[in-house]
């Protein structure tokens, strides 16, 4: 039986991993068209470590995430173009005088971090399900979305792994947010029998 430190130190490998091997599709990705693909591809490797999986190999990655592709970059690039369209409204806002546009600008920029926020939880989702259209995994990222504990536990672990990485730069060279997104899917598989397979 594997000591808690041994247990840990496979922990850290697998999830600086996961960072490199989600770099590595963004990028074949282009940047924009790379990063929900990877990200739902990404959260789908964590869950198979979390299941018993030891080891991923590249031929198991790459056929993911040609299978995640187009379906993970409808909704990615939809709720990317919608949150750029309030960040525009935003800049529009505060570039303008009177205090209705300052209202309106500040309104924006909370409904640009929102959208982003609800399609990391939508991207999360489909790394669960095979959710066929659009509005499906729309409609799954909503009800993760009532999910109180796992909304509150990752946006605590986006916080404090920005506070790790601004202080030590080098954790963000080797693991990027993976830990934040570790915190999101093992709270769901923690939570749900259902995602105790696969």
């Amino acid at each position: 039986m594997s000591t808690p430190i041994v247990l840990a130190c496979h922990w850290m490998c697998r999830l600086c991993w996961i960072h490199i091997l989600m770099v590595v599709m963004t990028i074949l990705g282009l940047g924009l068209f790379g990063v929900s693909p990877a990200l739902v591809v990404g959260c789908l490797l964590l869950r198979r470590y979390l299941n018993g999986h030891n080891r991923i190999t590249i031929s198991m990655v790459w056929t993911e995430y040609k299978k995640e592709f187009i379906r993970a970059n409808k909704v990615g690039l939809l709720l990317i173009f919608v949150s750029f369209v309030f960040f525009f409204y935003y800049s529009y806002g505060i570039n303008v005088e009177g205090q209705l546009f300052n209202v309106i600008g500040k309104i924006c920029i909370g409904l640009s971090v929102f959208t982003l926020c609800f399609g990391y939880l939508v991207l999360v989702m489909m790394s669960v399900y095979d959710s066929k259209t659009v509005l499906a995994s729309l409609q799954n990222g909503a009800i993760l979305m009532r999910n109180y504990v796992v909304v509150g536990a990752t946006i605590l672990a986006f916080v404090a792994t920005y506070l790790v990485e601004k202080f030590i730069p080098i954790i963000g060279l080797f693991y990027g947010y993976v830990p934040a997104f570790f915190t999101t899917v093992g709270i769901l598989w923690y939570t749900s029998a259902e995602l105790k397979s696969n």
